[in-house]
């Protein structure tokens, strides 16, 4: 069965994100991607995929309730598809229908996250840490976004996410819920001196212009990461994963 013009077109313009509020809809790529989708099919509306990657994945597909899924050419794939080099398959997911509640002994706050690729990474070190809810905040890159949702990994899927949120709105809240809020600053004291055995948020500013004023007066405490090179200052994402992995060690111990 072939998708017609019209889908083909409404599918591409999921890439924005206008688009994807107004339909409540989404797209994920790649093969990460349906691998965890197959385990998690209540976010599945529709898995579009060619000959070619059906028969190389057999087993997978067959995972997949069979009207969900429906055979097209790779030429549409291509059509559809955000990826410069698509795998065969892409699949429309459904927004989540309610916010995420905050929970996990670590959670994460981004501020203004402008790179998809960080926000991505980030999404897959939150889950593969262990930690908990992720935060985002208003002025950012969309998490359903599909470079986000590529970058992820499949973790996109995983990670209960709180899009537009305010900085002193959040902070406040973590604050009333018991959470340490730390916020990631060159200026801030090593990280290593504050207790991350209890309820904590790690927060993060914009990769160029780094936390707000507001955040850093409004957190508990300012914290940083030394540099023992000539760098400047760590990428966004990796700086997340040495934090949040500096938590899972420590409640592990």
């Amino acid at each position: 069965m072939s998708v017609n013009n019209a889908q083909l077109r409404w599918v591409k313009s999921l890439a924005k994100k206008s688009a994807r509020l107004d339909s409540g809809r989404f797209f994920a790529e790649g093969l990460q991607s349906l691998r965890v989708l197959a385990e998690n099919q209540h976010w599945l509306e529709k898995v579009y995929l060619t000959e070619d990657f059906a028969s190389s994945n057999a087993t997978l597909v067959a995972k997949l309730r069979p009207d969900l899924v429906e055979s097209v050419e790779p030429e549409q794939i291509e059509r559809m598809a955000d990826a410069t080099t698509p795998q065969g398959i892409l699949a429309i997911c459904k927004l989540p229908a309610k916010e995420a509640a905050i929970s996990g002994q670590t959670v994460v706050f981004l501020e203004q996250i402008a790179d998809p690729g960080n926000l991505g990474t980030i999404i897959r070190t939150v889950e593969a840490s262990g930690a908990g809810t992720l935060l985002i905040g208003e002025g950012s890159v969309d998490a359903f976004s599909p470079k986000v949702v590529r970058s992820s990994a499949g973790s996109v899927f995983n990670v209960p996410i709180i899009q537009r949120v305010q900085t002193e709105e959040v902070l406040g809240e973590l604050q009333s819920l018991g959470y340490k809020t730390y916020a990631a600053d060159m200026t801030g004291q090593q990280f290593t001196g504050v207790n991350v055995k209890n309820k904590h948020a790690w927060v993060f500013g914009n990769e160029a212009h780094g936390l707000s004023d507001l955040a850093k007066n409004k957190a508990d405490e300012v914290v940083s990461i030394p540099i023992f090179g000539q760098a400047e200052s760590l990428n966004l994402s990796v700086a997340a994963g040495v934090l949040l992995y500096h938590s899972a060690l420590s409640q592990q111990g």
